[in-house]
């Protein structure tokens, strides 16, 4: 008896140590996120020039067109009536609230911890997804990465820093669907719909994210999660009605982003298209540009129905590319994603390609920029010409990843083709 006691003792004693070294490294890596964050808001010359920069701020997740909305909030005006506002009016009450706090360091603080949050989710997300099927030989075995560098690749990227510090309200829609994903794995199915809602509810898109949410518990939960979903939306879009007086939002937020009144330049493929475009071509192309960014879903949750989270990565890094506003923080979060399915880098083609593209496209977006805008030495086809660049990078990634998995897939149900080149017939 004696024995089992100090056994016991000796276990608790280990598992007490090792919860309080994780929670030692957790503090460091967010105390770190926290700080390197804080210390650029502080250069309010580098903030600035952020917050007006087309790669991270979109006509609808601006702060800069975010804290207008919320002056003609504040001063009883319409914010939707001039047609400069597109975000959704949660977000006004919110920022009303917060920029009434004398304080100059409570918004910068409250997108840090935005960040920190969708990190965390990201470090709980890695901790409980299931081990995926090992390989016959054993090949990929050790090869995971810890939750922890998981959470640390998406604190640390540039791209997730400096869209934090742009203080664009996109960080709001991916903590919305890091949210979701997390109560999904957890099979919380009524607050990962109702987190589903409110991504969709600030930026539209994310409503495709809900059939591989749905396939990530079990069957007989469909039918209340998708009616979660809509009643959480209609509530929201209720709230919002009350909040501002009038439906008027609606054109003046999803209207927007679905026929792209708004052609300010961006990261995207709509904005040169459409300005180029026939006026009589207009509608058919738009159908097929909002259909064409939808259309995946379907064939991805039928043929990657064992790999629902999977499913959501790739759809998040196709919300990157074929939305109609998209920006830096969009790739952010599906490269924040990407290391949880760190399986599969083995089996990735084009990673030298794919880093150089992004570093490429990094460095001569703002040149090419200040060419057409300021320079004048250039014309809008040098900026477009390097957005097609940047999204290039961002399908070759795509492809690599749906390659990846299916190469896995094969070798698991072919263990003899493991190591060897394999052409289908």
């Amino acid at each position: 008896m004696s024995v089992f006691a100090d056994n016991w003792v000796s276990l608790s004693t280990d598992s007490m140590s090792l919860i309080d070294r994780g929670c030692r490294s957790h503090a460091v890596l967010y105390s770190a996120a926290i700080a390197l964050r804080l210390t650029i808001f502080s250069f309010s010359s580098v903030a600035d020039t952020l917050l007006q920069r087309v790669e991270f701020s979109t006509p609808v997740t601006s702060y800069k067109r975010l804290t207008e909305g919320v002056y003609l909030y504040e001063s009883n005006v319409p914010p939707y009536d001039g047609g400069l506002f597109h975000q959704a009016p949660l977000l006004l009450s919110i920022f009303s609230f917060l920029t009434s706090i004398p304080s100059y360091y409570i918004v910068p603080l409250s997108y840090s911890l935005a960040d920190i949050t969708i990190a965390h989710c990201l470090y709980r997300i890695k901790q409980t997804k299931p081990s995926p099927t090992p390989l016959a030989n054993n090949d990929d075995k050790g090869s995971r990465l810890a939750p922890h560098i998981v959470a640390a690749l998406y604190l640390f990227n540039p791209l997730t820093v400096l869209s934090c510090v742009s203080r664009s309200s996109i960080i709001f829609s991916n903590l919305s669907i890091a949210m979701a994903v997390l109560c999904a794995q957890r099979g919380r199915s009524s607050m990962a719909m109702g987190w589903a809602a409110f991504a969709a509810y600030l930026g539209f898109y994310p409503a495709m994210l809900v059939p591989p949410l749905i396939m990530m518990q079990k069957p007989s939960k469909a039918g209340t999660m998708v009616t979660t979903f809509i009643a959480t939306v209609a509530g929201l879009l209720g709230i919002s009605r009350l909040l501002v007086g009038s439906w008027d939002f609606i054109k003046a937020t999803y209207g927007v982003t679905v026929f792209l009144s708004d052609l300010t330049p961006n990261t995207g493929m709509f904005w040169y298209f459409f300005i180029e475009i026939f006026d009589q071509f207009r509608s058919f192309f738009m159908v097929v540009f909002q259909f064409h960014a939808f259309i995946f879903v379907a064939p991805l949750s039928i043929k990657l129905r064992h790999h629902p989270l999977f499913v959501v990565t790739i759809l998040c890094g196709i919300m990157s590319i074929f939305k109609s506003y998209p920006a830096v923080g969009d790739a952010a979060l599906f490269l924040g994603l990407l290391p949880l399915h760190d399986e599969l880098f083995k089996y990735f083609r084009y990673g030298f390609l794919v880093t150089n593209i992004f570093l490429y496209s990094s460095v001569l977006a703002p040149i090419f920029w200040h060419l057409w805008l300021y320079a004048g030495s250039g014309n809008a086809n040098f900026f477009y010409a390097i957005t097609l660049v940047y999204n290039l990078g961002l399908v070759l990634l795509l492809i690599d990843m749906v390659y990846a998995v299916l190469r896995r897939d094969y070798d698991i149900e072919n263990p003899n083709a493991i190591g060897k080149h394999v052409v289908q017939k």
